[in-house]
């Protein structure tokens, strides 16, 4: 049992004792620790004064219940320990995003221990990364998430034995972000793309414009995905990854109407095999068509040629959605078909009304107020 050694240093009482912890290869070994008890005042004049806090962080080591804590730091941990784990279990996309925020507070760590991390360091760190240069509050929120999410890994498998740090910590204000592209494509824009474009190009856009697939899910289509008047989403690419849909609600099938399917089947012609729908021509058909390159080398070109402004591949589903809003077509059916786990996501992200359907909208409702006000008028005489 031990009792440590209690000392004044400056203005403070300290206490010297030992702890067992974890070094960097997960051995347990015995280590010199100090920590701060109460700064010398009236109150605590004296040894003994302080005697009571000390035995109170000495208990837990006394009686054996003090879990064994690292004493590496925070970088070592989250580069080597952290994400390596999140590489198994993340999408190879999310997994590219932890890596951008590892790179975002990696300089910011300045050597801090993981187990000696507070509060006040989570503060530290991201007002740090707020003040390197202008950044807007989802990339400090999601700086803040990945640092959240490495402590709590680091209490499940027991490298930090006390509450999560960052849980508390404030996160900067931030640049108030610019007007996000949430434009749709119209018909008669999707019209104009699709005339501008040459094959394979022309059938990529068609798919993205009348069937509403993300970018990777296009990629990741193969022949046996198209059944008769039906396309199966099964799987989605990111760079040269081929893995699961984005959710579990995006693996469903899309009807395909006539001109698409008009289109899918005179495309078809032009392959080989049963493989990807879109492949690369540069290896020979083994890997899917890779969309970045192609919206940069035919694509881009073809439109700046016409003048077309190119507003993204989202803005072909947004569109889609929003077309189909404009006939009519229930909210609920809208959801099924862009395969939204949640209505609220269709209602509120892809349902997209052009200035000229807003002023229609009113002048309709002009109309109603002066019917009934006509009709108020005639019950009075």
């Amino acid at each position: 049992m031990q009792e440590g050694q209690i000392y004044q240093n400056g203005r403070w009482w300290r206490l010297r004792y030992y702890e067992t912890v974890k070094d960097v290869s997960g051995n347990l070994v015995k280590r010199r620790a100090t920590k701060k008890l109460a700064l010398v005042d009236r109150e605590h004049r004296t040894e003994s004064s302080v005697r009571a806090k000390a035995d109170e962080i000495l208990a837990p080591l006394n009686v054996g219940a003090a879990l064994p804590e690292s004493v590496e730091t925070l970088a070592r941990f989250l580069e080597y320990v952290y994400l390596p784990s999140c590489k198994d279990d993340l999408r190879p996309s999310s997994y590219h995003s932890y890596q951008v925020m590892f790179e975002l507070v990696k300089p910011h760590l300045n050597g801090t221990l993981l187990r000696d991390f507070r509060t006040s360091d989570a503060d530290r760190i991201l007002r740090a990364v707020a003040d390197e240069k202008p950044r807007a509050k989802t990339s400090l929120n999601n700086a803040r998430n990945f640092l959240s999410g490495a402590f709590r890994f680091a209490i499940r498998t027991d490298r930090f034995t006390r509450g999560n740090p960052v849980r508390e910590c404030k996160v900067p204000k931030g640049e108030r972000p610019q007007a996000a592209n949430t434009h749709a494509y119209t018909l008669n824009e999707v019209a104009a793309i699709l005339a501008a474009m040459d094959e394979p190009a022309r059938t990529v856009c068609a798919v993205a414009a009348f069937a509403g697939l993300r970018k990777s899910e296009i990629m990741g289509l193969r022949w046996a995905d198209l059944n008769g008047t039906e396309l199966y989403v099964r799987r989605s690419v990111w760079q040269s990854f081929v893995g699961e849909t984005k959710t579990a609600s995006s693996e469903a099938p899309v009807p395909v109407i006539a001109p698409l399917h008009k289109a899918l089947e005179k495309h078809r012609k032009t392959t080989t095999g049963e493989g990807w729908m879109f492949a690369s021509e540069r290896m020979k058909g083994a890997k899917p068509l890779n969309l970045n390159n192609l919206l940069r080398r035919v694509m881009r070109p073809a439109l700046d040629k016409k003048k077309i402004e190119w507003r993204g591949w989202h803005a072909f589903r947004r569109g889609l959605g929003s077309n189909l809003y404009a006939l009519k077509v229930p909210d609920l059916v809208i959801q099924r078909i862009l395969r939204h786990s949640d209505v609220a996501t269709t209602q509120a992200h892809y349902i997209k009304t052009s200035d000229d359907a807003a002023i229609a909208a009113m002048h309709t409702l002009e109309q109603t107020l002066e019917l009934n006000s006509k009709k108020r008028r005639a019950r009075r005489k």
